[in-house]
Order: structure tokens, then C-alpha cells, then sequence
């Protein structure tokens, strides 16, 4: 596993996934950035079309110049548990 690996959250205020997938993240000692947005924010409504995708929040991964869309909070949990398991 690399340490230059960020994951990269765009997060509403409201949400209780977004909380969840912070507290996992800092309880994996993983590197993150969160980017909080209302959810009537332009560019978040932008990049939910980008994606096709209608939930919050949107996890991606970043590393170096490459970045990875995972998903959301489910889809977070199963992908350090992948990890995990490598």
C-alpha cells in the first residue's frame, strides 16, 4: 500500500454515511480530504451527473496524477475490507 494514496470526499452536512466514512477512514489511519458542500450545491449536482451517481458521499481515491472513483460509504467499507484481505 502506498502512503502517497489519498481518498478524496465530497460530503454534506446532514449526512450520516459522510460522518461514517470519515470516522472509518481516520479509525484506518488512512489519508483524507473532505470537500463539505451543500446539497444544492452546483458543482456536486455536476459531478453526481459526471459520475451517474445520486448519493453522498462520493469517495474517490487518489494517487499521484491517477485517481479512482469508489463509490460511496457501502461501497468504501467493501474496498478497504478488499484491501484488507490482500
Amino acid at each position: 500500500m502506498s502512503d502517497k494514496r489519498t481518498f478524496y470526499l465530497y460530503t454534506i452536512p446532514e449526512c450520516p454515511f459522510c460522518h461514517d466514512a470519515k470516522v472509518l477512514l481516520a479509525e484506518r489511519e488512512r489519508k483524507f480530504i473532505t470537500m463539505e458542500l451543500s446539497s444544492q450545491n452546483a458543482a456536486l449536482k455536476r459531478l453526481k451527473e459526471e459520475m451517474g451517481w445520486k448519493t453522498v458521499p462520493m469517495v474517490f481515491e487518489l494517487q499521484d496524477r491517477d485517481h479512482k472513483f469508489i463509490g460511496g460509504y457501502t461501497d468504501l467499507v467493501e474496498y478497504l475490507g478488499e484491501e484488507d484481505s490482500e
